[in-house]
């Protein structure tokens, strides 16, 4: 009888182990049941957010570079990490270039350079938005730390600097 009764034991746990098994949170073979789209700090997403089984799943990669992070993967796990905010100040004091005498400018070259300055401010406007995203995403965590808030308003008045520099390029 007591070996009935064990092995009836042991066939019942697993039973139950199995079942435990079976019902893991792999997400394979499951329906997406909505998409929506993702908006961070007003910039749209290519990658949609969606939703399997009433739980929402985003694309971390997307939004955390979006929000400033540096996002990297190891094994199983995902790690969002501060990036380097880089201004346009310390890109001013890079290393610095000797050019020799510039060759005449035609109307042609003149568009070019004009461009290429254009080409050159809009990346450093990309910068500093990077910068002020990044920044104020970590304001909103602590609101009342007034080195970011400082940091912020210059942040602002670079990106300001840069609009009238653009638009003075644009109107040559």
């Amino acid at each position: 009888m007591k070996k009935l009764a064990a092995g009836c034991l042991a066939g019942a746990v697993l039973m139950i182990s199995t079942q435990a098994i079976g019902a893991s949170t792999s997400l394979v073979g499951k329906t997406i049941q909505a998409e929506y789209t993702v908006n961070v700090y007003g910039k749209k997403l290519a990658d949609k957010a969606i939703v399997i089984d009433g739980k929402s799943y985003a694309p971390v990669r997307a939004i955390g570079e979006l929000a400033g992070y540096k996002v990297s993967l190891s094994g199983k796990t995902i790690s969002l990490d501060e990036k380097e905010i880089i201004s346009s100040s310390s890109l001013a004091k890079a290393e610095s270039i000797t050019i020799g005498p510039l060759p005449t400018m035609t109307p042609d070259s003149a568009v070019a350079v004009t461009k290429s300055k254009i080409k050159a401010i809009d990346s450093q406007i990309d910068n500093v938005v990077d910068n002020i995203l990044s920044t104020s995403s970590k304001l909103k965590l602590d609101p009342s730390n007034t080195e970011l808030k400082d940091k912020l308003e210059e942040y602002k008045a670079e990106y300001g600097d840069l609009l009238k520099q653009k638009d003075a390029e644009l109107q040559k």
